[in-house]
């Protein structure tokens, strides 16, 4: 666990002996340079300089006194900064590649090839809504997106989530609860996350190179997707006896009013 927190740690900026010394202080601070580098692996001919670059970030704090002891910054304080910093940077990018690039040739649709790039553009699409996330998925998708599905609910996005199998406690859940495990022996993982009911993610979520899906903005494709939400979540209102009207209307807005029209084509 803690290998795979250094790598993201240095996924965000810090270097190896920056992020193999903030977790020292994590284990134990206040310490001493001595102290970190013992217990951190980095060289103590080196420990300072890495030091003073982490005090520079404003990730670590110096504390008066003699001999000098360092504090770390309370991981969750670390998190928003990187992100602060990280948006910041994002932006920038966003400013110059606009600034290069010619008009972009219209491509409603995009083919992500991958599973990594599937959670990926999954949590860009719920980081981006800003009204309603409708999603099928299952269990370990959900799990792997319960973060950003969870900032999404703090800032008053509507999320409802469907699965056959069991779901975490974010936004609206509709599950049967099936055991994951015991639904792979039939089923491979597939995901339609529809964002703002104007983008969309569809296709599958097994892990792996082979694996296929698409982020859309086509009309005709974000029918699909909000089709089969629209069956999935009347199927489980049917078969459960729970009152879904009010999930339907939220996506079935976007669809022809069938039953209104067989109706009137009934009465001629």
């Amino acid at each position: 666990m803690e290998d795979r927190t250094q790598e993201l740690l240095r996924d965000v900026g810090l270097t190896t002996n920056e992020a193999r010394a903030y977790l020292a202080l994590l284990r134990s601070s206040p310490a001493t340079g001595y102290e970190i580098a013992a217990s951190s692996d980095v060289p103590r001919s080196a420990i300072y300089t890495v030091l003073r670059s982490l005090e520079t970030q404003g990730l670590v704090n110096l504390l008066p006194g003699q001999p000098a002891r360092y504090v770390p910054l309370d991981p969750r304080r670390l998190v928003e900064v990187q992100r602060a910093r990280q948006a910041r940077t994002l932006d920038e990018l966003q400013a110059g590649l606009s600034a290069v690039a010619e008009a972009p040739a219209d491509a409603p649709t995009w083919t992500l090839r991958g599973y990594g790039p599937v959670l990926d553009h999954a949590r860009a699409l719920i980081d981006g809504a800003t009204s309603t996330v409708h999603a099928s998925l299952w269990q370990r998708e959900a799990d792997a997106l319960a973060g950003p599905l969870q900032r999404a609910v703090a800032r008053g996005v509507r999320v409802l989530l469907f699965s056959f199998t069991r779901l975490p406690a974010v936004g609206t859940t509709l599950s049967y609860g099936i055991d994951e495990g015991e639904l792979e022996r039939y089923w491979t993982h597939g995901v339609i996350l529809v964002a703002d009911g104007a983008r969309a993610l569809v296709g599958g979520a097994e892990r792996g190179e082979a694996n296929r899906a698409v982020v859309t903005e086509d009309e005709a494709l974000l029918g699909v997707a909000r089709s089969n939400l629209v069956l999935d979540i009347t199927l489980f209102g049917q078969r459960t006896g729970r009152d879904v009207s009010g999930h339907v209307l939220g996506l079935a807005h976007h669809l022809a009013p069938v039953e209104e029209l067989l109706d009137r084509a009934m009465r001629r």
